[in-house]
């Protein structure tokens, strides 16, 4: 090779390398983006994705934290401990003949299902009526709070602050004090507004037909939040709406109907979202307010889903079946949320006028 030839590589080569790591202005701000998030990203990958990977491993072990080193692969046997179920006709004497291993779980005339676990069918029994209760009135009245406190009085904004303070205040403390609050016999509630009343002592903590209603009760305490969202959406609704159906003679109820639930029905769906997902991953109250603690209440009457996965995970130490409900519950939760994203395109309209 010629001189010539070696000038004109040496000439060429710097020039290359220069090019090839020069960085636009675009991908310079997408490389400075992505260093800012890497925070954020490591922590999630770390504390949160990789534990679940784990806990998707343990699922399918007998993973016991009494006994690490004695750890088995069980493939789905967790699951199918779950889900084996069978339905029992009473005999002629009125007694169920159980399979080993399977408990009863409720009885329809003289029908019976039966499940190798039982609490896991009561729990999920437990979950679904407390949402079915709980969320439309903790919705209700947030709405209703916004709307009173959505007007131009004198002291609006202290009682704001008197609606959103105990969502503050940490629910342990809130639990314990609602303890006090439902006591039977000298329970504030009982003694000094249902008793008087003539209502008698309903045994809140103690009879499972009050279970439900109790735990409602505690879940009212913390629906600033959702009132707060309500509010902001109230305010975003343009007083023209409002004045014009005033000239048409709208009252209250007309407006509050055809004007405030449909502009306000993206809000709607945020607190509805969040409070579904709440629903389901309802622990510390119910854990705290039962007595003995962690018990589930009389005939397990309050019962909830993750107190069944924490006495597997932390009072028998089955690590590896917890970690199967704990998946289970995620499916559930991913389940019912996609369910009510399709249906919000039948009632959650925009400023525009459109459909979500």
């Amino acid at each position: 090779m010629s001189q010539v030839e070696y000038a004109v590589n040496d000439e060429v080569k710097p020039g290359a390398d220069s090019r090839r790591w020069t960085l636009s202005p675009r991908r310079a701000q997408v490389l400075w983006g992505y260093l800012f998030l890497a925070p954020w990203i490591i922590g999630f990958l770390v504390f949160v994705f990789g534990p679940m990977i784990v806990s998707l491993y343990l699922s399918m072990t007998d993973y016991n934290i009494e006994k690490p080193d004695e750890m088995h692969f069980i493939g789905l046997d967790h699951y199918q401990r779950m889900f084996s179920v069978d339905i029992v006709r009473e005999d002629d004497s009125g007694a169920v003949q159980l399979q080993s291993g399977y408990q009863d779980v409720f009885s329809i005339a003289d029908f019976h299902l039966v499940a190798k676990d039982q609490r896991f069918w009561k729990s999920i029994q437990v979950t679904l009526t407390f949402a079915l209760v709980s969320l439309p009135i903790n919705l209700i009245l947030a709405l209703t709070f916004a709307v009173l406190t959505n007007t131009k009085v004198p002291g609006v904004t202290l009682f704001r602050t008197l609606f959103y303070l105990p969502s503050v205040i940490p629910t342990v403390v809130a639990a314990f004090v609602f303890q006090q609050f439902l006591r039977t016999q000298d329970g504030w509630l009982n003694m000094y507004v249902l008793h008087p009343l003539g209502l008698g002592n309903p045994g809140w903590l103690q009879d499972p037909t009050w279970a439900i209603p109790a735990l409602t009760l505690v879940g009212t305490w913390g629906v600033g939040t959702a009132m707060l969202m309500f509010l902001a959406g109230l305010q975003n609704v343009p007083t023209e709406l409002y004045e014009a159906a005033r000239v048409d003679g709208a009252g209250f109820w007309s407006r509050l109907r055809h004007i405030t639930i449909p502009m306000i029905s993206p809000v709607i769906l945020y607190n509805l979202v969040i409070g579904l997902i709440g629903t389901f991953q309802y622990f510390v109250i119910a854990y705290t307010i039962t007595i003995p603690a962690g018990r589930g209440g009389n005939e397990l009457s309050m019962y909830v889903y993750n107190l069944h996965v924490y006495r597997e995970a932390y009072v028998f130490f089955d690590m590896g079946y917890a970690s199967a409900l704990a998946w289970f519950l995620l499916v559930i939760v991913l389940v019912v949320t996609a369910l009510v994203f399709r249906s919000s395109s039948k009632w959650v309209y925009y400023a525009a006028g459109g459909r979500a």
